[in-house]
């Protein structure tokens, strides 16, 4: 028998090595067993027992059965995937089962397990829904009314990852069908449960413990909305278009001490994020010259550019501050809204406002620089797939440029001017505005 170390052994000891290697034989042995299971019917059930159970497995066995699970359903549920399924069978019954209770399920786990049951949702609506699963969205319906906002929050998540593949697909008879089929089920609630939250948010305001789920919700329901009309404008979104504008335009304008902290730089705050995606549903119907929505455009342009005015130069805002500039971009540069537009006073406000503050190099951008200049620079590049302040603000000025080119040219002169002077003067210190100043932001203007 081996004797028992009185302290810690060194890593490198026989005991150290003798013990990982019995760790590692058992490790395999389990692997083993699990893909040899997965060939047997009734194993995903089994495993959902386990998932399902409070008493019969801590949380980190429960956590591991569901990704085993959502494994399964990645590797075996499409019996006729290019990539094969390993040997993983699911039998119909089995199917049955696991397609009538894994949404209740899913609402009943804590929230790092119903991640992984929302994922397995995904990955098999991919396969059967809606023909073969025509109970998912009743279902997921359902929940709407819980009275627990993680649960309605978990759930629009689920209802999110399965509609994004109505977006930047080409139109087909099939799409469109599938597409009718939401709508006819989940339009009406979606309006109705939008409107709720945030009646719930105004009973709330000083409870982030509510607050965020709800934001959550909000900005879930807000990607449903871009999935829902990204092929074409649904008659039922026509007919309540000034319903969605009105919330839309009331969360643009929000604040709460209670969900934003002015120390972080990087993580952007639930508002933040639900008004990046408000403002992605405004330029998707920008781009479109949807009709209905033509009246409520002076009053968005003036929200968003408040908005950009809010914003600061940390990290925490660049999606916001991107997506914005981007709505812009995509008025300014079309002909039907010049009017918006043409004033001197805006043209002169615009690129003093928001695209020389976004394309000057930050204190960030040099730690990027300085952690990696080879990956920097390639994001920077244009072309890149990278969507940067800088990105965006170039495009920006070459909108303008379609519309307003001379007076666009005359401002950019007169600024780069002034900063390449301010450079001069103090080379050591005003680096950046030379650098802003030559960049090829500018340099498009010519």
């Amino acid at each position: 028998m081996l004797p028992l170390p009185r302290s810690n052994p060194s890593p490198h000891s026989p005991f150290s090595l003798h013990v990982a290697l019995i760790t590692v034989s058992l490790l395999q042995q389990a692997e083993q067993h699990l893909t040899a299971a997965q060939k047997v019917d009734g194993h995903p059930l089994v495993v959902l027992h386990i998932v399902a159970s409070d008493n019969a497995a801590d949380a980190a066995v429960r956590q591991a059965a569901a990704v085993h699970f959502k494994n399964i359903c990645k590797k075996g549920w499409d019996e006729h995937s290019e990539d094969g399924t390993e040997g993983i069978t699911i039998s119909p019954a089995d199917r049955t089962i696991i397609k009538n209770h894994l949404v209740e399920l899913m609402c009943l786990v804590p929230p790092q397990i119903q991640a992984q049951c929302s994922e397995a949702i995904s990955l098999i609506s991919k396969v059967d829904f809606p023909k073969n699963w025509d109970n998912l969205l009743p279902d997921l319906i359902q929940r709407f009314n819980s009275p627990d906002p993680n649960v309605v929050a978990g759930v629009l998540v689920t209802a999110n990852s399965i509609l994004r593949r109505f977006r930047y697909v080409q139109r087909s008879d099939e799409l469109y069908h599938d597409i009718l089929y939401v709508l006819e089920r989940l339009q009406a609630p979606l309006l109705t449960l939008f409107i709720q939250t945030g009646k719930a948010i105004e009973a709330t305001p000083n409870d982030p413990a509510q607050l965020k789920p709800r934001f959550a919700s909000l900005r879930s329901m807000c990607r449903l909305f871009y999935s829902l009309n990204w092929q074409d404008l649904p008659e039922f979104f026509e007919d309540h278009m000034a319903e969605w504008m009105k919330e839309f335009a009331r969360y643009l304008q929000y604040q709460n001490p209670a969900l934003t902290d002015p120390d972080e730089e990087d993580e952007p705050s639930p508002i933040d994020v639900l008004q990046a995606a408000i403002v992605e549903n405004l330029n998707l119907y920008a781009n479109k010259d949807e009709e209905p929505f033509l009246p409520f455009l002076p009053e968005f342009t003036g929200l968003v550019w408040n908005l950009l005015m809010s914003l600061t130069d940390k990290p925490k805002h660049d999606t916001l501050a991107t997506t914005s500039i981007r709505f812009l971009s995509s008025l300014v540069g079309k002909l039907m809204h010049k009017n918006l537009f043409n004033n001197p006073d805006t043209l002169r406000d615009i690129i003093a406002k928001i695209v020389i503050p976004n394309i000057m190099i930050r204190d960030t951008d040099e730690e990027k620089f300085e952690d990696d200049p080879h990956d920097y620079i390639l994001g920077d590049m244009e072309g890149s797939d990278t969507e940067s302040r800088r990105k965006v603000s170039q495009e920006l000025l070459r909108a303008m440029c379609r519309q307003f080119e001379v007076e666009t040219t005359a401002i950019c002169k007169e600024h780069m001017t002034s900063m390449l002077e301010s450079f001069k003067r103090d080379p050591v210190g005003q680096w950046k505005q030379k650098d802003a100043a030559v960049s090829r932001t500018f340099i498009c203007v010519h």
